[in-house]
Parts: C-alpha cells; sequence; structure tokens
C-alpha cells in the first residue's frame, strides 16, 4: 500500500482545521503564510498538509508556490501537541519538529492548533 493513502491519526486533526478555516476563513487569512506540514510516521515521510492561509485553503499534497515554513513531524507527536499534551518549543529543541523557512512565522500557528485540540 502506498506511504499516500495510508491513514493518519493527524487526518483527523487536518480535517478538523479544514473545517475551523471554513467557518471563520476571516481568522485563518489574519494568520497569513503558506504552511506545509510533512507528516512522517516510523521515520518516512507519509503525508503531506499544506495549510495556505493566504487564502484560507487547508489541504493534502504540496503548495501550488514555495511554502514560507515547512514543519516536519511524526504523526504521533502531532497528535500530542494538538492535543496540548506536547509543546511546540519543547518539540523543536528535542528535535521532534523540524522547521524550515519563516520560523516567526510558525509561532503563529498555536492559536489556530490549541482551538482545534478539543477533538
Amino acid at each position: 500500500m502506498p506511504a499516500a493513502s495510508e491513514n493518519l491519526t493527524s487526518d483527523a486533526v487536518f480535517e478538523f482545521i479544514i473545517d475551523q478555516v471554513k467557518a471563520d476563513p476571516k481568522r485563518a487569512k489574519s494568520i497569513g503564510g503558506v504552511f506545509l506540514y510533512n507528516i512522517t510516521k516510523n521515520g518516512k515521510q507519509a503525508k503531506q498538509w499544506t495549510m495556505d492561509l493566504k487564502n484560507a485553503k487547508v489541504y493534502e499534497g504540496k503548495p501550488e508556490g514555495k511554502p514560507n515554513t515547512t514543519l516536519t513531524i511524526s504523526d504521533e507527536d502531532f497528535m500530542l501537541m494538538s492535543e496540548g499534551k506536547l509543546n511546540p518549543q519543547t518539540a523543536f529543541m528535542k528535535g521532534k519538529l523540524k522547521i524550515t523557512g519563516n520560523i516567526m512565522m510558525a509561532q503563529k500557528l498555536a492559536p489556530l492548533l490549541k482551538a482545534n485540540a478539543k477533538l
């Protein structure tokens, strides 16, 4: 089975984020920026999600242009972070969360993810 079709625990969080962005596109656009999430499973990239908050769109796959920020995190750690059990700064310091591009922009995501943690 190809990795791209694998169902990940984090898919539910991204589906919830999609609903939140559709419900309040102004809030998403206030964050701005394009974020690419590389979700890994067993050390290998399993899925990519794009949060295009300039255009209030969230979808599976790569962004159309170059992302402002790319975040790489395991499916398990992403779930812990979205549940508030793993602090993003701690994850970054321990190497569980890798960020390239505009790291300051990534900090703007915290309120959006925290609001979505109530699954």
